[in-house]
């Protein structure tokens, strides 16, 4: 046991300590940047994107459906994908040797590619419903607020850097996806979208 403490890797490095934290280009950045905030939402989204597939990863043996599957598929992709977008974010833009971005607008594409495969199985939407219903959608709702949160930190992030056109069209596109993943994960289970109703007395 004391051999493997002495191979491990420490977790703290204690460079964070004073609220700082390197970015892309050996950049140091306070941890309350607005760089390190967009980038830092990416991945408080990718902890909910794996929540959200464990849980849909509990029905797979109930739904063969093919569209399943390749949503499954697709928000792994996804997760991963999230990582690249956030070293676009944690590099300064508009410098003379900046790098091309990392998101092209064919990741764009792909993701209307499962948008409309998801869409095509999910009964059309009838405002208003509430978020809910399984827990593989209660899941996805959430990620879409989070994603759609990280939107709105990254759009604060563009108003003072510049942020590659790709990565904002991505993540609208993912959040649209999210939104059509969840309600396609309660029609996969039987399930309706709860409607709005009047609120029962006392509420």
């Amino acid at each position: 046991m004391s051999d493997q403490r002495t191979h491990m890797h420490r977790i703290y490095t204690r460079r964070g300590d004073q609220a700082r934290t390197r970015a892309g280009r050996r950049e140091i950045l306070g941890k309350d940047s607005p760089r390190v905030a967009a980038y830092g939402s990416l991945y408080e989204l990718n902890a909910h994107l794996g929540l959200a597939r464990a849980s849909m990863a509990a029905v797979d043996s109930q739904i063969a459906a093919a569209t399943w599957t390749s949503l499954q598929h697709g928000l792994e992709e996804v997760q991963h994908r999230l990582f690249f977008v956030g070293r676009d974010l944690s590099q300064s833009r508009g410098l003379p040797d900046s790098e091309e971005p990392l998101t092209q607008p064919a990741h764009v594409q792909r993701l209307e590619a499962l948008i409309d495969e998801v869409a095509a199985e999910t009964p059309p939407w009838r405002p208003f419903t509430i978020p809910g219903g399984t827990v593989a959608a209660g899941h996805l709702f959430v990620a879409t607020t989070v994603c759609r949160r990280a939107e709105t930190v990254i759009a604060a992030l563009h108003r003072s850097e510049s942020v590659p056109d790709a990565v904002l069209a991505w993540l609208n596109r993912l959040s649209d996806l999210l939104f059509v993943a969840a309600r396609f994960a309660n029609a996969a289970e039987g399930v309706q979208d709860p409607p709005v109703r009047e609120p029962g007395s006392g509420f």
